[in-house]
Parts: C-alpha cells; structure tokens; sequence
C-alpha cells in the first residue's frame, strides 16, 4: 500500500506514470514499457486496458498451473483417505475371522 502511495505522490508531483510505477515492484518491466509507449503515443487509457488484460491473463495462467500441480497430489490424498477408512472397516472382519477360523 505504502509503493502505490508512493507513487500516487510521484504523479502528483510531475513524474510520468511509468516512471511512478517503475519503482513499485506490482508491475512488471513488460507493463511499465507498454505504460510509457501508451504515454508517449498519448494512447494511455488504451495501454492501461491492454496492461490489465496481461496481467488478468498472467493471473488466470497462474491459477491454472497450480491448479494442475494440486490435483494430483489432491487425489493422492483422498485416495490415502479411502483406503485407510477401508482398512478401518475390514480389519477387524478379518481378525475375527482368524479367531473363528
């Protein structure tokens, strides 16, 4: 919170967004060059989108490769759950069948 207040100020001050936002680590170098290019160009808002979808893009990539870097291990564990409710179960059938058999 503190870097966007940081940055906020720069702008206020004069600094050019990109320049403001260089200094934060939120952004990554990619966003910061496509956010100066918008400025220069005077394109800003459209870059700004375009910065937005990236990182929605990155985010949502992110979330997917976690995602399937879990489901394994996920079904792993449920699978170890299973069996040891399984092997609750039929334990003791099979230790009373010694004693009677």
């Amino acid at each position: 919170r503190q870097a966007v207040e940081e940055a906020v100020q720069r702008v206020r001050e004069g600094a050019a967004i990109y320049l403001a936002l260089k200094h934060t680590t939120f952004f990554s170098p990619m966003s910061v060059h496509m956010i100066a290019s918008g400025e220069s160009s005077g394109q800003i808002e459209g870059m700004l989108e375009r910065v937005a979808q990236h990182q929605e893009n990155d985010i949502t990539r992110l979330i997917d490769v976690a995602l399937a870097l879990f489901e394994p291990a996920i079904i792993l564990i449920m699978g170890m759950i299973v069996l040891f409710i399984v092997l609750a179960v039929l334990l003791p059938i099979f230790q009373l069948n010694q004693f009677t058999g």
